[in-house]
């Protein structure tokens, strides 16, 4: 043995025979050894050094007192200080005295009043499962009110109250399993009520022991949550009805976190895309989306997440064997007690049949516009076509003349008529809907092309204003053709008696508004809101499905149509659309 492990076990046996609890510490404030009287007043066996004074000792802001912490709680003590030569330096020692207990005897009849008043369960039971103490909570709790529950065990009240013997002898299951664990437990009791009812308890239970390991006391203390349970199980109720329907409607419902991934999903998932939920569950759904709808999609998402609100998106998802399914989702954002959104909650339907049949309304739009258009359009063809006759007339009838001199001029009548043709059949023919880059000012000059020659045969003047250059925008071309188509004609067919009609495009707040100003006869203004309600017209031979698709169209491409108009002097139509 070492001369300085020597010396260290004499100091130890010196500070082991003091009455104070005597605490040892090095440089770093880190305890180095402890006194027997110290585990004795801290309920210890022993003690692990190199511990932080602070671990098991609170100063208080005068420095001469202080909190200990024991096995069993905590303890007020006098702290004295100071220094011991040891070998060739000095160590730091605490001398700790437990201060009086704060509840004097004078207080207990206080304490046991508040007890008493508390409408929660308040028992002390000693090592042999007797009641010390219950306050009144517990007689009304077993139908025993004024009964004194001192020095009764569980069993003893068992026999008195047969009722409630089987909680009485659930309590002395638990008590034990709290012995055994040496531990605080926390665990859910039971008392039946003569109406049927059950009442639930939270209840802890905490053991003390005395010094040499044996039991001392058991604290019980229950509040009542029955309320909560039965909200519980409401609760448990519901979600079960409500995954019930989930599970078996044919709509796909689905659940998101704040980043789109999916964490729930029914399985309609399967009928909808060829894919079962667990195929899906953790990923976003962008991997599956069609290229045209990512953007209107992740818009979507963004004001959703903005805050609570409600937003209902058509899309496109690719199907498990690699086809696209048009969908519809309606989704609603869900936020936190500080407003921060948690949670998005999305139904998902099938429209691929709606889709089909919005395309064919479309189509027969389109074809009722080229049967509008024949007219005109004849009377543009029958130009050339008379010039071209005449020309060949006229060389059939002349000897010596070069023919070359005249087959430019045919050549470009031809033109001309295979140019009139080419924009009739675009009109007619069936498109495929592809949103891309697109120039309106474009748009804007072949619809004007398109309908000048109706426009001249009306005595009708159509005129542009459009800046030198407009932003191009995410769209579908041919359907914002077909929108401007539609306004125009309508311009035309309301001034039978001529005049001017104003197409002009221009930036208003971030927005391209496209209007078309005629001088016709107006719109009475109880009209104006049911313009693009489907089949109401005020022509004689309209079908009212022109501005009921415009409309349509217009929203498709998060942009709006708007009316505006005053009787007998003429209407404005506006197209607004976002850059």
């Amino acid at each position: 043995m070492t001369a300085i492990s020597k010396e260290m076990e004499y100091f130890q046996t010196f500070i082991d025979q003091l009455s104070e609890a005597v605490v040892v510490l090095n440089k770093n404030e880190e305890i180095t050894a402890v006194n027997q009287h110290y585990l004795n007043l801290t309920n210890q066996a022993d003690f692990e050094t190199r511990k932080s004074v602070e671990e098991v000792l609170l100063r208080h802001s005068d420095g001469e007192e202080g909190t200990l912490l024991a096995v069993n709680g905590f303890i007020s003590v006098k702290v004295s200080e100071g220094t011991l030569p040891f070998g060739e330096s000095s160590v730091r020692y605490y001398i700790l005295k437990e201060l009086p207990a704060v509840v004097h005897s004078c207080q207990e009849p206080l304490m046991k009043t508040l007890m008493n008043i508390v409408p929660d369960f308040i028992g002390i039971k000693d090592g042999d499962g007797r009641f010390i103490f219950a306050n009144e909570f517990v007689g009304e709790l077993f139908e025993l009110p004024g009964f004194d529950f001192t020095g009764k065990t569980d069993a003893d009240l068992a026999e008195i109250t047969p009722d409630f013997r089987d909680v009485f002898q659930y309590c002395i299951e638990t008590d034990e399993q709290v012995w055994q664990a040496r531990e605080i437990v926390r665990c859910e009791e039971f008392v039946p009520a003569r109406d049927g009812s059950t009442r639930f308890f939270d209840v802890y239970k905490i053991p003390v022991f005395h010094p040499d390991g044996t039991r001392k006391n058991l604290l019980v203390f229950g509040r009542e949550v029955t309320e909560k349970i039965e909200s519980r199980q409401l609760l448990e109720e519901s979600e079960a009805r409500y995954r019930l329907l989930a599970e078996n409607a044919m709509d796909m419902i689905t659940t998101h976190k704040a980043d789109g991934s999916f964490t729930y999903i029914s399985p309609a998932s399967y009928a909808l895309l060829g894919k079962r939920p667990e195929e899906i569950l953790g990923e976003t759904g962008y991997g599956m989306l069609h290229p045209d709808d990512e953007e209107v999609s992740r818009k979507a998402h963004e004001e959703l997440m903005a805050g609570p609100c409600t937003k209902t998106v058509p899309f496109r998802l690719q199907h498990k064997d690699g086809h696209y399914v048009w969908l519809e989702t309606s989704c609603k954002s869900i936020t936190d007690d500080t407003g921060k959104v948690v949670e998005i909650i999305g139904v998902t339907r099938d429209i691929s049949d709606r889709k089909k049949s919005e395309d064919m309304l479309r189509q027969s739009d389109k074809l009722s516009i080229v049967g509008q258009l024949a007219a005109s359009v004849a009377h543009e063809i029958r130009n050339p076509l008379t010039s071209l006759k005449g020309f060949i007339q006229f060389l059939q009838e002349s000897h010596g003349i070069n023919p070359s001199n005249y087959y430019s001029i045919m050549d470009k009548e031809l033109d001309r008529i295979d140019q009139i043709m080419g924009q009739l059949l675009l009109l007619a023919k069936p498109q495929v809907r592809t949103f891309k880059k697109t120039c309106l000012k474009e748009i804007i000059e072949f619809v004007e092309a398109l309908l000048q020659p109706e426009a001249i045969v009306q005595n009708i003047q159509i005129r542009t204003k459009m800046p030198k250059a407009l932003p191009h925008i995410h769209a579908e071309e041919n359907e914002l053709k077909q929108v401007l188509i539609n306004l125009l004609k309508n311009a035309i067919d309301s001034m039978v008696d001529g005049g001017e009609i104003t197409i002009q495009a221009q930036m208003i707040d971030g927005q391209i508004h496209v209007t078309v100003k005629d001088q016709g006869c107006g719109i009475p203004r109880n009209r104006i809101e049911k313009m693009c309600e489907p089949f109401y017209t005020t022509k004689e031979k309209g079908t009212g499905l022109g501005l009921m698709i415009s409309s349509k169209i217009m929203k498709e491409h998060n942009g709006e149509l708007r009316f505006t108009s005053i009787e007998g002097k003429g209407t404005t139509a506006s197209m607004i659309l976002p850059v």
